[in-house]
């Protein structure tokens, strides 16, 4: 099998030749890993850099945190009026609705990240202080055609078809969930889906409308290209949901359901990214159409990877399962090698798994034990 039939069944839960895998890290790691695999970057492009860098740890794919191949994904390009200082145009493309992002950094490992800060609708006591239409017209500075250019531009010499090494992914700016919190303030949108259902109604209203037709045209234009779609939710911590199954049943579930029947009626599949302890919503997810669960966090509360696969195992494909919050920093190869020939042991053959770290590889992390997923994964006999 080549890296995108592999990953292709495992999404389909179907046969694979072996466990797939992705990498996924910060650049801090990544730039660690350039120099120990002496990669000269003067020789390739960026895109060229990577390639190499997973050729040599022995992944299959390089992953961004919600999208399964990072070097192909496709984002629209916004013609507005870029943010003004301390603000940044994020990576999210949530600048271009007014969300505000800085960049932090982290002085330790010299390091940034982006963190978003001061929410435009905090101060609002009613739904009559929120403009729809300011939100929804800045869909006309999108140039959405932008992506099959960018995709066309890559693929110059050849027929516009995705290559072997490839999965075509799609989807920004459609985190529901978060962009109400980022615009509204956690607090705020928390107490909102609790005590003030006319405010939590009406921002969820026109965050989904929004949504759905940035997503309608993203597909129109791009639609008929991509493999994958994937978008992010970040709505349980560690010891489990932000709000409660039925708060997220009333106002999260059905933008779900709309956004996941326009991408599967064009047979794109669809990846859901949530971190924490999920198991009171992921059966919703499922039964509302998602094909793929990312990121597993086996070190928040009841998602060891026995437990997700005896409740879900047959039921979705997985990407993830390897800890990165303890497992990576704290443990030893031989330790990590154990967490995997374990999911090897579950899933084996037969689809239902893309192995990878539980999200980006942080700081802190001995190369040793980074080294120690993929190989292990590559030493596997069949």
């Amino acid at each position: 099998m080549n890296k995108r039939e592999r990953i292709l069944n495992a999404i389909n839960l179907k046969p694979v030749d072996r466990l797939p895998k992705t990498y996924r890290a910060s650049d801090y790691i990544s730039n660690i890993l350039i120099k120990y695999f002496k990669i000269n970057k003067e020789n390739y492009n960026e895109i060229q850099i990577y390639k190499e860098l997973i050729k040599k740890i022995g992944a299959d794919f390089y992953s961004s945190g919600s999208k399964l191949d990072k070097l192909s994904t496709y984002k629209p390009e916004y013609n507005g009026k870029k943010p003004s200082a301390p603000y940044i145009a994020d990576e999210q493309l949530f600048y271009t609705i007014g969300i505000n992002t800085i960049l932090q950094k982290d002085e330790k490992h010299n390091v940034t990240h982006e963190i978003y800060i001061d929410p435009p609708w905090a101060d609002y006591k009613s739904p009559k202080e929120i403009n729809q239409d300011k939100l929804i017209s800045k869909l006309d500075l999108i140039d959405f055609g932008s992506m099959k250019e960018s995709y066309f531009k890559k693929h110059k010499h050849g027929d516009g078809k995705a290559q072997n090494d490839e999965i075509i992914c799609m989807g920004k700016t459609s985190s529901f969930f978060m962009i109400c919190i980022y615009l509204r303030g956690m607090e705020n949108f928390l107490m909102d889906l609790a005590f003030n259902s006319k405010m939590a109604e009406y921002i969820t209203k026109i965050v989904g409308e929004f949504c759905l037709e940035f997503n309608r045209r993203e597909l129109n234009a791009f639609g008929k290209y991509a493999d994958y779609y994937g978008t992010w939710d970040d709505v349980a911590g560690n010891q489990g949901l932000l709000l409660s199954p039925l708060l997220f049943k009333k106002y999260i579930l059905p933008f779900y359901n709309k956004l996941i029947d326009n991408v599967k009626s064009l047979g794109i599949l669809f990846g859901w990214h949530c971190c924490g302890s999920i198991h009171e919503v992921l059966p919703m997810m499922i039964d509302a159409g998602i094909d793929l669960f990312d990121v597993v966090q086996t070190s928040a509360r009841d998602m060891d990877i026995e437990k997700v696969y005896r409740f879900y195992g047959n039921r979705i494909a997985f990407h993830g399962g390897i800890d990165v919050q303890k497992l990576l920093i704290d443990k030893k190869p031989k330790d990590i090698k154990a967490e995997i020939r374990k999911i090897i042991d579950l899933w084996g053959e037969r689809g239902g798994m893309i192995l990878a770290p539980s999200h980006e590889i942080q700081p802190g992390t001995p190369i040793e034990n980074i080294l120690a997923i993929y190989g292990e994964i590559n030493n596997y006999d069949k």
